[in-house]
């Protein structure tokens, strides 16, 4: 059906011998080292997107006459190949690389620059538009990037800078590597009048680079834009494990932001000198944990990378500003999930099958995030944190289904994940917990309560089982206990002794688990108005003598 179904990219050699900014081409020679996946290959197709004009095919260094049509390269092979045989294919090339308004290879005035994925386009995976590929999430390799650019213009790749060589006749050749295997998206290049920003990080197993490529009027905007940049990786580090790339790398780009392994592409608008955009360079920098070292494994998993990004973008304003402010961000993209993604989307979808037209929308997205802190809740912090590091270790540098995610935080918790994955993840909607009602038998000092719960669903009929859900027992002076009640199918109970008589039952009173619902909680300690967010609830105190829960 695609290329990668039967051969596979083992390493790439990228060599950009002409990027021409005024007419907008690229001049190149790409060497990829194949192998098979079937035996008996006569020929072998490779993607290349036109208006790019191929010019010449070399297999193992012996011209041959391909067919370029359709976007793929038929390439026949010297004789037939094999399992195990490997092969390597030169294709020669030139013209005007494509992009759509988002992905593909731009130019910006002296500028020019790839963005790995198309929004619109489909499929997605747009490394075919500067270069001949197996275009999937799956298939990964090592990449070698050679860009030869005037005297004054540097070529920013991914990876690590291995050479800068002056050729002496106005140009120079920059020569990347990148020595970890990602598919093809995750590939970049970028081109112009950069000034370097460097600095280190003191990472939990050695000291990080980390490069700034920006326009040289941003320099002195650089400190002020990644001010917590180092905070925000060592809370990565201590939550999903030790950074496993070479350098943490940014580059300005016309428009962005884009997740290219180590070189993130950065747009040139939020090099500001402050804060502002501080949650996109953290949601960006997550990716390389979540979608650079692990990958979804097609377009409709696309949680897996984004999801878990966005979730990250929230988790660390928790760890460094308070939950209040990460309570305050999760419930309002929480309502706009259950008010809206369903009308957006054309229905409710679940997560691992997200049609391709919503591939970049908000149920991978925002949904996918409010699922992921759903995870986190039913696991508890210390069990979900360990199983994310048991994760990304487990399957570092692959491409994964949500069904790999499920088997590998069952293997790593203990605990089968297969009702929360069903009931979350495989079916569209969200479901709904309830406090059906509770019952107390009083004794000397302490009380036995029994806490009846239902659950339903927004969306599609589906009911799930091995729920998990916080619940909070208070009293009347606000003393509260707090236990989580475990059940199956529409309804369950639990009983619990506490320490006190309690006057109310509350679930999920902390806002962690993100089914169905948006509630929150106010203490009142004054009259007047009083709003509770994202509830179409507020309340008007007109008298108060003590402040009141």
């Amino acid at each position: 059906v695609t290329p990668g179904d039967t051969i596979h990219a083992v390493h790439y050699v990228i060599d950009l011998q002409e990027i021409d900014t005024d007419a907008k081409t690229i001049t190149a020679a790409t060497t990829v080292t194949l192998t098979p996946l079937v035996d008996n290959l006569d020929a072998v197709p490779l993607e290349l997107m036109e208006p790019l004009v191929v010019d010449a095919v070399f297999v193992d260094g012996v011209e041959v006459q391909a067919v370029f049509d359709n976007n793929i390269i038929l390439i026949p092979t010297l004789t037939t190949v094999s399992v195990g045989d490997t092969i390597d294919i030169q294709v020669q090339y030139h013209g005007e690389p494509f992009h759509e308004s988002w992905g593909g290879f731009h130019y910006s005035g002296s500028y020019a620059f790839n963005l790995g994925v198309g929004i619109s386009w489909i499929p997605h995976n747009l490394g075919k538009t500067w270069f001949p590929c197996i275009d999937d999430f799956t298939d990964r390799a090592t990449y070698d990037v050679l860009a030869t650019v005037p005297d004054g213009k540097m070529a920013v790749g991914g990876g690590e800078l291995v050479e800068v060589t002056i050729n002496g006749n106005g140009t120079s050749t920059y020569h990347w590597h990148l020595a970890q295997q990602v598919p093809t998206y995750l590939v970049s290049v970028a081109v112009g009048e950069y000034a370097l920003v460097e600095d280190t990080y003191e990472g939990l197993e050695r000291t990080i680079p980390i490069t700034y490529y920006v326009k040289p009027g941003d320099t002195a905007k650089v400190p002020g834009s990644f001010e917590r940049i180092k905070e925000i990786t060592a809370l990565y580090e201590d939550r999903f494990g030790p950074y496993s790339w070479h350098r943490i790398g940014y580059v300005g780009t016309a428009l962005g932001a884009m997740e290219h392994a180590t070189n993130i592409a950065y747009p040139n608008f939020c090099i500001t000198g402050n804060a502002s955009y501080e949650s996109l360079y953290a949601h960006e920098l997550s990716h390389m944990w979540f979608g650079d070292k692990v990958t979804c494994d097609k377009a409709g998993e696309m949680w897996i990378n984004e999801g878990w990004a966005t979730f990250c973008e929230h988790y660390y304003v928790e760890a460094l500003d308070g939950v209040d402010f990460f309570k305050t961000q999760m419930r309002d993209m929480h309502a706009s999930v259950l008010q809206g993604c369903h009308t957006e989307e054309g229905g409710y979808h679940p997560l691992n099958n997200i049609p391709q037209e919503y591939t970049y929308g908000t149920s991978a997205y925002d949904k996918g995030a409010t699922v992921v802190q759903a995870l986190r809740a039913y696991l508890g912090d210390e069990v979900f944190f360990e199983a994310c590091k048991s994760f990304l270790d487990d399957l570092a540098f692959t491409s994964v289904s949500s069904y790999d995610m499920e088997a590998n935080y069952t293997a790593n918790t203990g605990t089968d994940m297969s009702g929360f994955f069903n009931n979350w993840v495989y079916h569209g909607g969200t479901p709904h917990y309830s406090i059906d009602s509770f019952s107390v038998v009083p004794h000397m000092g302490t009380s036995d309560v029994t806490v009846y719960v239902k659950q339903k669903r927004k969306g599609p009929a589906f009911t799930g089982n091995d729920n998990r859900i916080a619940f909070t027992v208070m009293d009347n002076q606000w003393n509260t206990y707090t236990d989580t009640i475990h059940f199956s199918g529409t309804s369950g109970h639990t009983t619990c002794t506490v320490p006190f008589y309690p006057e109310e039952v509350f679930l999920d009173l902390e806002e962690r688990y993100f089914d169905a619902t948006v509630d929150n909680y106010r203490v009142i300690g004054e009259t007047g108005e009083v709003n509770f967010p994202e509830t179409y609830f507020s309340l008007e105190v007109f008298e108060l003598s003590d402040s009141a829960f």
